[in-house]
């Protein structure tokens, strides 16, 4: 886009803002005024068109909020009275220089209404201290949102803001920028440094409005800069913000210093309303190993500085809901004392419907399932698990040097857009440790500028140019992912043939540079703003320092291969989520088969949660109860036990498994402990039969799956069953001792009869248990040190969304599916797939289900190139089992006005680490780069 179009798209955008419907004949009648004073040709001025529609067409929820019952509304009273000059502003930035439309920003004013609601009055004379948790999505838009909260907080009268972000300078920076532009509205390093005036974002707006940041874009925290302000915060009149590292020396010298300069001497506390974000908020609890990082540090220091004011509010924001403010207490009673558990209220923030995020990417039905490309050969070259000594060779993997050529690509393609000047990123995070991230880069450093050089002197040779090596490997690549797009993944994009982008790529690719990003350097390698005019490119190497909180500016291309299957961990890494307008279509996600299938599983995770706060707000539920659940619920193990893991030998855990589905991934190797399940579901389905439980005729009963099933058995049998049936241990949700004693303790009538399925899949038909059955097809992984069979590889799924609805009528399951669709969020598309969990956990009545899944190993393997082969070894292994082999899954359903259940276990840590293929390196993967 050209300065004229982004001008007039940005006056349009402000013309017909508080406007409902816009018609096509809205918008060009405002484009014809505004083109007056910024000329288009015909062809920019369709461009601007299309981009219009394209930004109309964006909506975004408000979200969902538990709340205490106690507190007294009062914002929106208050609102009569306030004169909003912070927000107006801001909204007016949003709009004119982020390209923010009216929808969205009506429901960023209104869920920040609520929220403000939810904080103290700063006008009361009562004290006050308030906690609260916003969720959001990764590099989803969470920093526009407390953002906005803090332009109204200053207007309602709140007179210090102090926002904590990571651990890394370079974050700390890019924050105090962003806040700079849309807070302060002054460049802080011009101020802080006594420098003329520079006003920046809002304050080229509105300059008579200004809030005083002492913290700046070169330095946090200091004495010195403090001192700028003379001492006492009570003689200013505009509200003062400090954004700071979450540093144990950062807090105490603020404390400290607030202390002395301006605690009253009385009684020793500060009386002005103060509001403290805590960003990244999950990370304030990671033990790094280091003394002045430790929970207990940087935790105690944001307890001090909360208790030295008498009303202050603290709000964390996290894109990892289970945050270890939830989890770590080993009691409830300690979760709730906690000063910094969200007592007060939680907000699950929505993403408007242009966020790409892991439920759009992962699932093979997402919007962008076509950025996912496989590179398992990186572990030939660099395992996943290696020392600082690690020596790559010098020949790149194939998958490493396609994503090279696809940024080189990626470029050639934005600039043929029109995006010249734009930042452009590609990530490889491949490493944890700096020596390793230092010969990568000099590795792919050589390999780029030898690629560039061959680019330089042969691109505008037209087709003889592909008689070089470089060259016909990038057009191999482009034949191969980029001309093979769908042209719902272009979404109206032009589609460049080869021999347009093959001229454009010298002039794309010889600004890109490779450098290293890690906590020493990071502020210095992603010099993004020395680079405004032309754009950076770079290709980013590192590790923890790109996977907490920043930014990469115009992230096209990621290269991903990581040990860790943490749910923080994981979905931190995930830099790639975020906002792509116009180049969606050229951003790739290169990662392992089974990284992949962990983030579909988190990404599913992550929305049941969501639903769960939206159906606590529709039961009128508070924050303990919400704190209660994600303690409570199975898939906190993925961050509980980790964290625990160096202080102990085991854990003790409480689970609740209401509106939950927990199955068998996990079955033995042994041959007769095999048969011996065998025999057990045969007996007991004949012991059914003989006792009056047949299976059902499916269309009689009107029953939505024709697979055999079996409706209405007492628990009993359920019990019966599983204290006979041989789980194995890696099946950690799956302990049949635990599952028995949960069901013989339910006494409000949830699990007192049974649903039976038999799952049926794509193999032969065949009898089992006297009925003709298709057995479902799974491949697996051997993990011999536990004598295990892993089914789907390393995914580890057994079952599918679809057999959920055993038992269930036509009726029964149209009622929840409408159910489930009601806790969705409005941008959700209307036909996207059910989840397990879903037909569980609706709030509608249903019996809980058994499905026994007759099992035929198949020995298909995926090779590092992305083909398929029979494994000999996986083929061996199958004929030693004469029959199916039996797996089996249980869902229980959460149904409205009953309380869910507990159970208590203990977990043995050995195993656990052999389950998540965890070793002792893991502490310092979670947060150290050596």
């Amino acid at each position: 886009m050209t300065n004229n179009q982004e001008a007039v798209i940005s006056h349009v955008l402000m013309q017909i803002a508080a406007t409902t419907v816009v018609s096509e004949e809205d918008i060009r009648k405002n484009i014809n005024v505004f083109k007056i004073l910024n000329p288009l040709s015909p062809e920019e001025e369709e461009e601007v068109v299309k981009e219009l529609h394209s930004r109309l067409s964006i909506r975004m929820d408000r979200g969902a909020c538990v709340k205490d019952k106690n507190h007294v509304t009062w914002y929106y009273t208050a609102k009569r009275d306030i004169q909003p000059l912070f927000w107006e502003r801001y909204r007016t930035y949003l709009m004119k220089s982020q390209g923010f439309n009216g929808d969205v920003i009506d429901s960023l004013d209104a869920s920040t209404d609520e929220m403000m609601d939810l904080l103290g009055n700063p006008a009361a004379s009562t004290d006050f201290s308030r906690c609260g948790l916003v969720i959001g999505d990764v590099q989803s838009g969470k920093t526009s949102t407390y953002t906005a909260l803090i332009n109204k907080a200053a207007d309602a009268g709140y007179k210090i803001v102090i926002l904590l972000t990571g651990t890394i300078e370079k974050l700390r920076r890019q924050t105090q920028g962003r806040l700079d532009a849309g807070f302060v509205g002054l460049d802080s390093t011009a101020f802080t440094r006594n420098k003329d005036n520079v006003y920046i974002g809002v304050g080229n707006i509105d300059p008579s409005v200004t809030g005083w940041a002492v913290t700046s874009t070169s330095s946090d925290f200091n004495t010195n800069a403090a001192k700028q302000l003379n001492g006492r915060l009570s003689g200013i009149a505009s509200p003062v913000l400090f954004v700071l590292k979450k540093n144990k020396s950062v807090l105490e010298k603020l404390e400290q210093w607030l202390r002395l300069y301006n605690a009253n001497p009385v009684d020793g506390k500060i009386h002005s309303p103060m509001l403290l974000i805590d960003d990244e908020a999950d990370n304030a609890s990671v033990n790094t190993k280091k003394d002045e990082d430790t929970p207990t540090a940087i935790n105690a220091g944001i307890r001090k500085l909360l208790k030295l004011f008498t009303r202050s509010n603290y709000v964390a924001f996290t894109a990892t809901p289970y945050a270890n403010i939830f989890i770590n207490p080993d009691s409830t009673d300690e979760m709730l004392e906690d000063d910094l558990f969200p007592r007060d209220f939680i907000y699950a923030l929505e993403a408007p419907t242009n966020y790409i995020g892991a439920r759009t990417i992962f699932p093979a039905d997402g919007a962008h399932h076509y950025m996912i490309q496989n590179n398992d050969d990186c572990e030939y070259w660099l395992p996943e698990k290696h020392k600082k000594d690690f020596v790559p060779v010098t020949d790149m993997p194939l998958s490493l040097r396609e994503a090279i050529a696809s940024f080189f690509i990626a470029n050639a393609i934005r600039d043929l857009r029109g995006q010249k000047n734009k930042h452009r990123s590609m990530l490889i995070n491949i490493s944890r440790f700096i020596d390793v991230q230092e010969r990568i880069r000099k590795i792919v450093d050589s390999y780029v500028r030898e690629l560039q050089r061959e680019i330089k002197n042969y691109y505008a040779m037209g087709d003889d140019a592909l008689k070089h090596e470089g060259i016909a490997f990038i057009k191999e690549v482009y034949d191969h992912y980029f001309l093979t797009l769908s042209d719902e993944a272009l979404d109206g994009e032009e589609r460049f043939s080869w021999e347009r982008i093959q001229y454009a790529l010298h002039e794309a690719v010889a600004p890109i540079v490779v450098r290293t990003v890690n906590g020493g350097n990071a502020a210095k390698s992603l010099n993004y703003d020395e680079c405004e005019e032309e754009g950076l490119r770079i290709i980013a190497i590192g590790g923890f320092s790109l996977s907490r909180g920043l930014t990469l500016e115009g992230l096209c291309t990621s290269y991903f291969h990581r040990n860790s299957k943490m749910y923080d961990t994981l979905m931190q890494m995930g830099r790639w989520f975020g906002y792509r307008a116009h180049y969606a279509d050229v951003c790739q996600v290169w990662m392992s088969e089974t990284s992949a299938e962990w983030y579909e599983y988190i990404s599913e995770a992550s929305d049941e949660l969501r639903r769960e706060v939206r159906k606590m707000r529709d039961l009128g539920l508070t924050p303990e109860y919400f704190g209660l659940g994600v303690r409570s619920d199975k898939d906190a193990l993925l961050v509980t036990a980790i964290n625990k893991m160096r202080y102990t030998e085991d854990i003790p855990m409480t689970i609740s498994l209401n509106g939950e589905v927990v199955e068998t991934p996990y079955l033995h190797m042994s041959r007769e402990v095999n048969a011996e399940n065998y025999k057990v579901i045969s007996s007991w389905i004949g012991r059914l039969k003989r006792e009056g439980y047949d299976f059902a005729d499916t269309t009689e009963k009107d029953l939505c799956l024709p697979h055999p099933q079996i409706c209405n058995i007492p628990k009993q049998y359920i019990i019966d069953l599983l204290s006979t049936y041989k789980s194995h241990y890696l099946n950690m949700d799956f302990r049949t001792a635990n599952l028995t004693e949960l069901i013989k303790n339910y006494t409000d009538g949830t699990v007192d009869f049974w649903d039976v399925l038999i799952a049926n899949g794509s193999c032969e038909p065949r009898t089992f248990c006297g009925e003709e059955i298709k057995p479902i097809r799974r491949a697996f992984a051997i993990k011999t040190s536990s004598k295990a069979l892993q089914m789907s590889g390393k995914g580890s799924r057994l079952g599918s969304a679809n057999h959920a609805k055993g038992g269930l009528t036509v009726d029964q399951k149209n009622r929840i599916e409408k159910a489930a669709r009601a806790l969705r969020p409005s941008t959700d598309k209307t036909d996207k797939a059910f989840s397990q969990e879903e037909y569980f956990n609706s709030g509608e009545v249903r019996n809980p289900l058994l499905v026994i899944y007759p099992v035929q190993l198949s020995a298909k393997t995926r090779s590092s190139d992305g083909t398929t082969y029979d494994d000999p070894e996986k083929e061996n292994l199958i004929r030693e089992y004469p029959d199916l082999l039996i797996g089996l899954s249980i869902g229980i359903p959460s149904i409205n006005g009953r309380k869910k259940k507990t159970f208590r276990y203990r977990i043995n840590l050995i195993k656990w680490k052999e389950l998540l293929d965890v070793d002792d390196d893991y502490y310092e993967e979670t947060g150290n780069e050596d």
